[in-house]
């Protein structure tokens, strides 16, 4: 841990305490960071981001899941915003779209059909449906799609599972698509060139004419370490992966301890 680190549960330094007050927005990821391990919200945690609200601060969902995976777990919060398919889409607390961009549906086509021959499994998150290659998976209300000779429609992002990362990487970049693989693994996301959770954050400030200074961003994860990094705030959980807590300005409690909650007690309210 860093010697700048904060945390939660001890005092911050008065330096800290001067950037903790000028936060207005609460940026979290989802799973594993706001979302405890059985996918649950818990009551202190919501009434630590009501009282969050009534000092003014906004609520803004970041994550890689799309706005219909999201939903249940904002019509809990009412987040002021939502950052969604790992920052393809950028909707207010009425569900506007205020920015949204797609890969189109020829690259799609042409991806899925290749994808089709090395994956073990692929799905495609398109404007208003999840396909799935896996007849079995229920999930995300999917829909099962055969990907054999591709599927051709706008999509905000192309997820896979192969142990070869090369094949998988070298596609992305061959149609100039943005390339994130998830915690090391066999599943992979492509999405359009830019896209990706911070540089959500940043067209959301072009949105709302606010600062990067004014952002407390809160993850756990490969694709949270920009935002963790960049904001006025920033905070790793304590099941983050190595990588994010070597890099984080703060470590808080893990997801199911409640971290984002206590830190934001602690240090933001």
């Amino acid at each position: 841990m860093t010697s700048n680190q904060v945390v939660t549960g001890s005092s911050p330094a008065w330096g800290a305490i001067f950037v903790f007050m000028s936060i207005k927005y609460l940026v979290f990821d989802l799973d594993d960071t706001l979302l405890r391990s059985d996918n649950t919200i818990s009551s202190y945690t919501i009434d630590v981001l009501n009282k969050a609200k009534e000092k003014g601060m906004h609520i803004v969902f970041n994550t890689s899941r799309s706005l219909q995976n999201s939903k249940k777990y904002a019509d809990l919060i009412k987040p002021d915003f939502g950052i969604y398919n790992g920052g393809c889409l950028i909707v207010d607390k009425e569900n506007r779209v205020l920015y949204s961009k797609t890969i189109p549906a020829d690259r799609v086509k042409k991806l899925t059909k290749y994808f089709n021959s090395i994956c073990k499994k692929i799905s495609v998150q398109s404007e208003d449906t999840f396909y799935a290659s896996d007849k079995e998976y229920k999930g995300q209300n999917a829909v099962w799609a055969d990907f054999a000779n591709g599927l051709e429609v706008n999509a905000y992002k192309i997820i896979c599972f192969s142990m070869n990362h090369t094949l998988i990487e070298e596609s992305a970049n061959k149609y100039d698509l943005e390339y994130q693989n998830y915690l090391n693994g066999g599943w992979h996301r492509l999405s359009v060139k830019g896209a990706n959770k911070f540089n959500g954050i940043l067209k959301l400030i072009s949105i709302t004419s606010s600062s990067l200074e004014e952002f407390a961003a809160f993850g756990d994860d490969f694709g949270d370490m920009e935002m963790i990094s960049k904001c006025g705030v920033g905070v790793a959980m304590k099941n983050s992966q190595k990588e994010v807590l070597e890099i984080a300005p703060n470590v808080t409690l893990s997801n199911d301890e409640d971290g984002c909650a206590h830190f934001i007690e602690n240090n933001l309210l």
